[in-house]
């Protein structure tokens, strides 16, 4: 996959995935009786989080890095850097309690975007083995 392409869809990943989340999020506090508004800003905050948190999935690619865990771990800590600066300049936390809240949706944003990734890569891989396997018949 190009990398342009894997940024692109990473990006679709993560704003989706942090939609979802704020979505289940702000369903649960209509019903527990309390209010969530977000400020006119939101959506363009979470697309740039989206994009600023696929960049750094370019380290995972880096050979010169050796063990793929610490590359995971580097990008891990780049993407947590990244929400967290993201989530003080938008506003996204005020107090401890609300900070802990968006590292909440940081690790249930990160688990969905692995996972779609990997679906996305296996139905990838299953297309182009059907691909070559419909030439080798062919031949």
């Amino acid at each position: 996959m190009s990398k342009i392409k894997m940024l692109f869809f990473q990006t679709s990943f993560i704003s989706l995935g942090i939609f979802l989340a704020v979505g289940v999020a702000q369903a649960v506090m209509h019903f527990t009786g309390n209010t969530y508004t977000t400020d006119w800003y939101f959506l363009l905050s979470v697309i740039l989080a989206g994009v600023l948190c696929s960049l750094p999935s370019f380290v995972l690619n880096a050979e010169k890095i050796k063990p793929f865990f610490v590359r995971i771990i580097i990008q891990f800590t780049l993407v947590f850097a990244a929400v967290s600066l993201l989530g003080w300049l938008f506003k996204w936390y005020s107090d401890i309690i609300s900070y802990l809240f968006v590292i909440l949706i940081f690790i249930f944003v990160y688990a969905f975007v692995w996972i779609m990734t990997k679906w996305f890569y296996v139905k990838e891989d299953k297309e182009i083995n059907s691909a070559l396997d419909s030439i080798r018949d062919e031949e």
